[in-house]
């Protein structure tokens, strides 16, 4: 767990302006700013299509969406391949790199500004002179600024991307910090997985998924501790929400799972302002959606709450509208105490290598923190556009699902 936390928070307090409030230790400051300016919403778009027009993301929105105009434009009028990015999610171009380094870099100078970097860079000097990680826990209460990608935030001074350095791990949190849930000391840890392989939905065909392949990848990464004693690797043979819920309901022999990880399509409703994942129809092959609202009862039963769910496909933590219409956060508001999702569509190739590179790392016996920030510097070392997508969403400050603290 995290020594040192900078707490974020930024208020609603009128129409054009917000309140960010910092704290550290017993410091605390307070500033007013104007909102990001509308035309921000705009200049995301360039970095939003290099993610929404991969040719394999797993979004259930994606067979439906006519391929942007200026990204066929910008490709030379070659359908069959995005503007800026390769089949393998690749940044082909170093002007790629600039826009998340200006966007990022808008992010941290509209947080980090006044009293607010004063008490940052005290913080970041101490936690250097320590030798010692500091988590900045963001939380963000105003309703126009739920879209925002915050992960992609740049300390020019330093030279990071704030969530992809060990110095600086990068959380989200969705309430007042909520109570804090020790995560697992009991052994084995409890892993349960779900697989959906759905390739129709509504009539639409979805782009097929490398589910087998990310599989693989997840039990290998486990396998150290895979021996039932320490750690127990499980799969639900369907991808029906019936079994969901009663595997849930049951557990592992009466045993709560610690965590629950989903590969498969997802999106978000805007009609609904809700997030969904896709699963398999009762009595068929097709796909239907499974909404937050429901996934969170599935999820969330007594004594059954997992410590955390990783949502491994498109726009679990995307919100257009109201506070908590995402996936995850509507997860955290259920209980769960962590919770990591895509807020971009992602590609499938993205998919296999974040759960391959992700719980490597979580199996080192490393904090969820540190897990996800290793991740996201790594994915952006080979190049995928998508590191920026996955978020993490936590209520406490234990990240340390893997630490046996019971001892041997």
């Amino acid at each position: 767990m995290a020594k040192v936390v900078f707490n974020l928070t930024i208020e609603d307090c009128g129409e054009d302006h917000c309140r960010i409030v910092a704290e550290y230790n017993s410091s605390s400051r307070e500033i007013e700013v104007e909102k990001l300016k509308p035309s921000f919403r705009q200049n995301l778009r360039p970095l939003q299509e290099a993610i929404l027009q991969s040719p394999a993301a797993r979004s259930a929105e994606a067979a439906l969406r006519p391929r942007s105009p200026d990204v066929a434009t910008a490709n030379g009028g070659n359908e069959a391949r995005p503007a800026i990015r390769d089949a393998a999610g690749a940044l082909i171009s170093g002007s790629d790199e600039r826009i998340v380094q200006e966007i990022g870099s808008q992010l941290f100078d509209f947080i980090f500004q006044r009293k607010i970097l004063e008490l940052y860079q005290e913080c970041f000097q101490a936690a250097r002179r320590d030798d010692e990680p500091f988590l900045i826990r963001l939380r963000v209460s105003d309703p126009a600024l739920a879209y925002v990608p915050w992960e992609t935030m740049y300390d020019k001074k330093n030279r990071i991307y704030v969530t992809t350095s060990q110095s600086t791990p990068f959380t989200r949190a969705v309430d007042n910090y909520g109570e804090e849930r020790r995560m697992s000391a009991a052994r084995p840890i409890r892993v349960l997985g779900m697989a959906a392989r759905v390739k129709v939905l509504n009539g639409f065909p979805l782009d097929e998924i490398e589910v087998d392949a990310e599989q693989v990848a997840i039990k290998k990464a486990l396998n150290e501790l895979n021996d039932g004693k320490r750690l127990k690797l499980s799969w639900i043979p369907s991808a029906k929400a019936r079994d969901l819920n009663r595997r849930f309901l049951r557990g592992d022999d009466g045993k709560r799972w610690d965590l629950f990880h989903f590969i498969g399509h997802g999106g978000h409703d805007p009609d609904r302002q809700m997030g969904f994942i896709v699963v398999q129809e009762e009595g068929g092959s097709s796909g239907i959606r499974l909404y937050a609202d429901t996934l969170k009862v599935f999820l969330t039963q007594p004594g059954q709450t997992p410590s955390l769910v990783v949502l491994n496909s498109c726009s679990g933590a995307q919100s257009d509208g109201p506070l908590f219409s995402s996936t995850a956060a509507e997860l955290i508001q259920g209980g769960v105490p962590a919770v990591i999702a895509m807020q971009f569509e992602i590609s499938d190739n993205m998919g296999l290598a974040f759960a391959d590179t992700f719980y490597t790392y979580l199996a080192d016996n490393v904090s969820i923190q540190a897990a996800l920030a290793h991740t996201r510097a790594e994915l952006k070392a080979r190049h995928f556009a998508e590191w920026i997508s996955p978020v993490l969403y936590m209520r406490g400050l234990d990240g340390e699902i893997f630490v046996d603290r019971a001892g041997p």
